[in-house]
C-alpha cells in the first residue's frame, strides 16, 4: 500500500527528445533538476533551459551586477552538467504574476522549443515566483495537449513526489554544478541542503541508490480537466487512493450490478471505474445463470467480486444476493445497462456523511434511446422527494439514481421476491418508513431505453405493468396509515388543481395566438388592399402618360402650335400694360 502513496523503486529516465526546463531563479534548474539534466544530456536529449527572473533579490538588496553575476553562474553551471547556456528573460525577482501574459509566453517557449518534455517548479514551492511559474508551465502544457509531458521539481520545500529518478551516477556532477552558484552560497549552504534532501530522496529506494530527485509527473491528459493534481495534498491522495486515514474518511461504498452478461456490462462498469469517489466495490451477480463472461480489466481501478448463485434470478432474489455479498457502509445498484456519471457517488457520500445512517439520498437521472444516435434525452426524473404519500402515488426515483446505508438492509429492508417487477419502487417504500430521503438537485445517471438492453416486460406489456401495481398496491394498501391518505388526497387535490391551471394556461394562450394569427390576418388583407389601390392609380396614370404622349404626337397639336405661341405672347403684353397702368396710378414716373 505504501507504494501507492510514494515510489519504492526509482522510475527509468524520461524517454524525451527536445526539453525545456523553467526555472524561476538562476541556480533553481539544478538545485530543482541537475541531476536528470546531466542523464538527459548524457543520453543524447536536446535541453533548452529558461531562467525566468533576474534574481536580483538572490544577496542583501537589489543589485545589477548581481544580475549578471547570477546569469555568469548559471552558464558555468551548464557547461559542467553538458547542457548549452540557459536563456534569462529577467522578469523582475519576485515579481512573477500568474496569469494570461505568463501562461501565453510559457506557450510561446514551449511551441519555440518544441518540447515534448518540461520542467517547472512545484506548487509546493515557498516562494511566490516558484509557485505563479508552476501554475503557468501546468496550464500552457494542458493548453498545448498532445503528447506532452511535465515534471513539477522541489527546492526549498519538498514535494508529494510521483517519480524518484535515481541520481547517483550524476551526483558528482550535480555538486561541481552547484558549487558555481557562488554568491548564493555565500549567503548559506544551498548545496549541502540540497544533496542532504536527494539523498533522503533515496530512502525507499533501496540500498544501491545513494541520491534521487524527486518529481511530481504528469501527462497532458492528466491535466485535461484542471491543474487539480498540482494541488493535491498527502491526505487527499490517501483519500483519493482509498487509503484514509480514518475509516470515516471514505467509506466503502458497494454498488450491486445484475448482470444478464449483456454487451452493455463493459460499459455500466467502465461508468464505474470513471467515478470520482475513491473507495468503490462492484458486486456483479451473475443473474443470467450459468457461465459468465470475464469481467473486463480496468487499470486496477476497480474492486470487482463475481457472485455466482448457480441458477438464474429474477430481479429481486439478484439485488437480495448482493446485499448478502456486500461490505460497504453504504450501497448503490447499477443495472447493466446504464451507467453514472463520473460524479455520481460523491455527492451522494458527502450528502450522506452529514445526515447519519437514518438517510437515504438520490439524484437526477436522464433518459436516452440507445438507438439514437443524436443521444437525444427523452426524459428526466428529478423531483424532490417531499413525503411518503408522494411515493406511494408513483415511482419516481430509478434504482441507479439512490444510494443508502446497508444498515438499513441489515435492520429488515429486503427486496420481495414475491414481485416480478417494481421491486426497487417496493424497497424504496420499505427505507421510506423509517429513512429520512435527501434529494439532490443534480442529474447524474443515464437509464437507456431501447437497443437489445430492452427486455423487461414491464416496457412493452401493459398487462404486466398492471398485474405488477395491483400486486404492489394490494401489499401496502393495509399499511398506509391515515396521514398518509390524506396526504395522498392533497397530494391528488394539488396535482388536479396545478393541472387545472396548466389546462387555463394554455387556454390563455390559445386565445392569445387565436388573436395574433386574427390580427396578422387583417393586417395581411389591409396590406393586400393598399397592394390594389397602387396598382389601379398606377394603371390609371400609366394611361394619361400615354394619352399625352399620343396627344403630343398628333397633327392637330403640330398645326395649333402658332396660334398657342400668339396666345402666350398676348398674355405677356397684358401683364406689361398692367404693370404700366399700375404705375401711372401711383404718379410713378
Amino acid at each position: 500500500m505504501e507504494s501507492e502513496l510514494i515510489p519504492m523503486t526509482a522510475s527509468p529516465l524520461p524517454t524525451a527528445r527536445r526539453i525545456l526546463v523553467l526555472a524561476p531563479h538562476a541556480d533553481d534548474e539544478v538545485f530543482g533538476c541537475g541531476g536528470t539534466l546531466y542523464r538527459l544530456a548524457q543520453a543524447g536529449a536536446a535541453i533548452t533551459v529558461i531562467v525566468v527572473s533576474d534574481g536580483a533579490l538572490g544577496g542583501g538588496g537589489a543589485d545589477r551586477a548581481l544580475v549578471a553575476e547570477r546569469e555568469a553562474e548559471s552558464r558555468a553551471a551548464a557547461a559542467a552538467l553538458g547542457y548549452p547556456a540557459p536563456t534569462f528573460w529577467r522578469f523582475p525577482d519576485r515579481g512573477l504574476r500568474y496569469g494570461e501574459a505568463l501562461v501565453k509566453q510559457a506557450l510561446e517557449a514551449i511551441r519555440s522549443a518544441d518540447a515534448d518534455f518540461v520542467f517547472a517548479p512545484a506548487l509546493s514551492e515557498l516562494h511566490p515566483d516558484h509557485q505563479a511559474l508552476a501554475l503557468a508551465a501546468g496550464e500552457a502544457v494542458r493548453r498545448l495537449g498532445g503528447e506532452r509531458r511535465i515534471a513539477f521539481y522541489e527546492v526549498s520545500a519538498p514535494l508529494l513526489p510521483n517519480t524518484l529518478i535515481d541520481i547517483t551516477t550524476a551526483e558528482d556532477a550535480k555538486r561541481a554544478a552547484m558549487r558555481c552558484f557562488r554568491s548564493q552560497l555565500a549567503q548559506q549552504p544551498y548545496d549541502e541542503h540540497i544533496a542532504a534532501l536527494n539523498r533522503y530522496r533515496s530512502y525507499t529506494l533501496g540500498n544501491g541508490v545513494h541520491a534521487a530527485e524527486a518529481f511530481l509527473m504528469a501527462s497532458a491528459a492528466d491535466l485535461a480537466i484542471g491543474l487539480a493534481p498540482l494541488f493535491e495534498s498527502a491526505l487527499g491522495r490517501r483519500r483519493r487512493i482509498g487509503v484514509a486515514i480514518e475509516p470515516a474518511d471514505v467509506p466503502l461504498v458497494s454498488v450491486i450490478v445484475r448482470s444478464m452478461d449483456r454487451p452493455t456490462l463493459a460499459e455500466a462498469l467502465g461508468s464505474l471505474a470513471a467515478q470520482t469517489y475513491p473507495n468503490i466495490e462492484v458486486l456483479v451477480v451473475n443473474a443470467k445463470g450459468g457461465a459468465h463472461s470475464p469481467l473486463p480489466e480496468f487499470g486496477g481501478r476497480l474492486v470487482m467480486r463475481l457472485i455466482e448463485a448457480g441458477a438464474p434470478l429474477d430481479r429481486s432474489r439478484a439485488a437480495n444476493a448482493g446485499l448478502d455479498a456486500a461490505r460497504g457502509r453504504y450501497v448503490a445498484f447499477l443495472d447493466d445497462d446504464d451507467t453514472l456519471d463520473p460524479d455520481h457517488l460523491s455527492p451522494l457520500v458527502a450528502a450522506l456523511q452529514g445526515e447519519g445512517d437514518g438517510a437515504v439520498a438520490y439524484a437526477g437521472v436522464r433518459c436516452m434511446d440507445r438507438d439514437d444516435p443524436d443521444h437525444k434525452i427523452s426524459r428526466v426524473f428529478a423531483e424532490p422527494f417531499e413525503s411518503r404519500a408522494k411515493l406511494l402515488a408513483g415511482n419516481f426515483i430509478p434504482s441507479h439514481a439512490l444510494l443508502f446505508p446497508r444498515r438499513l438492509a441489515e435492520t429488515g429492508a429486503r427486496f420481495d421476491e414475491t414481485l416480478e417487477v417494481y421491486e426497487d419502487w417496493d424497497f424504496w417504500l420499505q427505507l421510506a418508513q423509517t429513512a429520512k430521503f435527501v434529494y439532490l438537485d443534480r442529474i447524474s445517471a443515464t437509464y437507456f431505453k431501447g437497443g437489445t438492453s430492452n427486455v423487461s416486460p414491464i416496457q412493452f406489456d401493459a398487462e404486466a405493468v398492471r398485474r405488477a401495481s395491483r400486486a404492489l398496491l394490494n401489499k401496502w394498501k393495509d399499511l398506509i396509515t391515515a396521514d398518509e391518505l390524506k396526504a395522498l388526497s392533497e397530494l391528488y387535490l394539488r396535482h388536479k388543481a396545478e393541472l387545472a391551471g396548466a389546462r387555463g394556461e394554455i387556454e390563455r394562450l390559445a386565445e392569445e395566438v387565436k388573436r395574433l394569427v386574427d390580427e396578422v390576418a387583417n393586417s395581411e388583407a389591409r396590406a393586400e388592399q393598399t397592394r390594389n389601390a397602387l396598382a389601379a392609380r398606377e394603371q390609371e396614370i400609366s394611361g394619361l402618360n400615354a394619352s399625352i404622349d399620343e396627344l403630343h404626337r398628333s397633327t392637330s397639336w403640330r398645326a395649333t402650335a402658332p396660334l398657342r405661341w400668339i396666345g402666350r405672347q398676348r398674355r405677356r403684353a397684358l401683364e406689361l400694360w398692367g404693370a404700366v397702368r399700375t404705375a401711372l396710378a401711383r404718379g410713378d414716373d
